[in-house]
């Protein structure tokens, strides 16, 4: 159950004991009355402030992607103008929604920083000033592109320590709810299956796999690529009955 719904319930119920207690204060006394309006003013507040997605949690149940295979997901991949969550901005989104392993929905959308591209950037995606002149920024692209991936279980290439920071700092900068999707890395994924492999980038990955040869380095290319080296991976792990915690 939601938390904003749980406390509105409580709201209702201890207003509606409220106008009880004032029928019945000549028996009983102001306490009553007095305590049920406390409570429904305390959880009235709490409805109010409470966050329209959040959810209780259940003690014990893990949560759904405890295990890394899974047939529903969204691929994502961002391209930026650098490294740092905080200091840098995303210049594209890039996502393929994916069900029952197929690819069945892309988004792809590029994003105006609202400041120079770095020519190193420019140089290895393509993506120049004049490509995100008139673009959406960060702050009307965000909502549209959180919508998009839902609570879905997100997919990417070292998406944990790269795509996903990012999204979360951008959230905060925005005043938007951080999204809590389960992940699943690609990079992590390819490091323990393949331990005997040297190289796990995403251009290692499709080369090896025999997907692609080159990595185009935009995200909606990349997260398709994304998705199919996690399906190679899926399969490789129930083809020689692997075992991964």
């Amino acid at each position: 159950m939601k938390k904003r719904t749980l406390w509105i319930i409580l709201t209702v119920l201890f207003a509606a004991s409220a106008v009880y207690s004032i029928a019945t204060i000549a028996e009983d006394g102001p306490s009553g009355l007095i305590g049920c309006v406390a409570l429904a003013i305390i959880f009235g507040i709490l409805a109010k402030r409470a966050d329209p997605d959040a959810r209780f949690k259940t003690k014990g149940k893990k949560p759904k992607q405890s295990s890394i295979i899974c047939g529903d997901y969204t691929a994502v991949d961002l391209e930026t103008t650098g490294f740092s969550p905080t200091k840098d901005r995303i210049i594209e989104f890039g996502a393929v929604r994916v069900r029952n392993g197929k690819p069945v929905k892309t988004y792809s959308l590029l994003i105006n920083p609202e400041r120079e591209i770095p020519t190193a950037v420019t140089r290895l995606t393509g993506i120049d000033d004049t490509d995100v002149d008139g673009q959406p920024t960060e702050a009307q692209a965000m909502p549209e592109f959180l919508k998009f991936i839902g609570n879905d279980v997100l997919v990417g290439h070292n998406i944990n320590e790269f795509d996903a920071p990012f999204i979360a700092s951008a959230a905060t900068r925005l005043g938007l709810h951080i999204p809590a999707n389960n992940t699943i890395d690609t990079l992590i994924l390819s490091r323990t299956i393949f331990p005997n492999e040297n190289r796990h980038r995403l251009v290692d990955l499709i080369r090896r796999f025999g997907i692609a040869q080159v990595e185009t380095h935009r995200a909606a290319d990349d997260a398709l690529q994304t998705a199919q080296c996690y399906e190679y991976i899926k399969n490789y792990i129930k083809q020689n009955h692997i075992k991964i915690r």
